[in-house]
């Protein structure tokens, strides 16, 4: 078979598990590399990495079951091929945003400092759908590219030796290598846990589009619809809902500031003040009276570091 990279005593190791193992190793090692240079929790990458690979292979599984890929006897039953990316990464990414609240770190800021290496990781492991013949678009025609990777083999090729198909996967891993790239840039420019919101929305995005261009005879539908293309649009909107209110929030903030100062620098009237007090008070009270330092007085927002 293809996809079979060795047997040892009857048990056969595919070559879509080992990109899918080397796509976590990547993400754990860029991850690793980032927590150390940016001064975050020491063990984030490796905490993130074991929640998000239980939690992600918990939502795989039962999207691939909902999605009718799987039944739902054969969940626990890893020899029956069915492994949903966006039930994974919903999985995954709510998973990691709890570890994140729990250890009270703001979650956004979490993302920035994981996302590089989860892009370059699914950059990596989507060349799994090479080695199973999936993750691909029309059949290419006679008058089309014959060069990989723009087209490659289907399940067909091998019956018949010339049918060939675009390949989308191809699309994808362009698209997680740019935005792991864009994900280390950004995060050095842009207000802390701007980037990962914008890099969440235009990878939903990105997913959602390529989506339309895969193989729609191997796609479970609803009512029609592509399974998959529902999970990514609900995702794709719940993020812009998160990101307007976070403008929103973001652009009230000067003037609740401002409403704040406004009112503590408004002098409040005493109403049984004594007329004979002295103009200036006593030096022993002035010797009291202690000011607020700016330390205590500043609001501190947890930190991941």
């Amino acid at each position: 078979m293809f996809n079979i990279a060795f047997s040892i005593g009857g048990v056969a190791l595919t070559w879509n598990a080992i990109m899918l193992a080397l796509g976590i190793l990547v993400a754990v090692v860029v991850s690793e590399i980032l927590v150390k240079k940016r001064g975050a929790y020491k063990d984030l990458a490796l905490d993130a990495c074991i929640v998000g690979i239980v939690a992600g292979l918990l939502g795989a599984r039962l999207f691939s079951a909902i999605s009718g890929k799987i039944s739902f006897s054969s969940f626990f039953s890893l020899s029956e091929n069915g492994l949903n990316l966006p039930g994974a990464l919903l999985f995954a990414g709510t998973a990691i945003a709890v570890y994140a609240r729990v250890k009270k770190f703001p979650v956004f800021e979490t993302f920035d400092v994981l996302l590089p290496g989860a892009f370059f990781g699914l950059a990596v492991g989507r060349w799994s759908d090479f080695f199973l013949c999936e993750g691909l678009g029309p059949v290419a025609g006679a008058d089309g590219p014959k060069f990989f990777p723009i087209i490659t083999f289907t399940e067909q090729y091998f019956l018949d030796g010339h049918t060939v198909a675009y390949a989308v996967f191809f699309l994808d891993f362009l698209v997680c290598a740019a935005l792991g790239a864009a994900a280390i840039l950004l995060t050095k420019k842009l207000k802390k846990g701007k980037a990962s919101r914008i890099l969440i929305l235009l990878y939903l995005f990105s997913a959602f589009i390529l989506e339309w261009l895969r193989d729609g005879t191997l796609r479970q539908t609803v009512s029609g619809v592509r399974f998959n293309q529902i999970v990514w649009m609900a995702m794709l909107l719940f993020f812009v809902t998160i990101y307007l209110i976070d403008i929103r929030r973001e652009a009230d903030a000067p003037k609740a500031v401002a409403r704040k100062e406004a009112a503590e620098e408004q002098p409040a009237e005493d109403a049984d003040e004594d007329p004979d007090a002295p103009d200036e008070p006593a030096a022993d009270v002035l010797a009291e009276e202690t000011a607020e330092s700016p330390e205590e007085s500043e609001e501190k927002e947890p930190k991941i570091a």
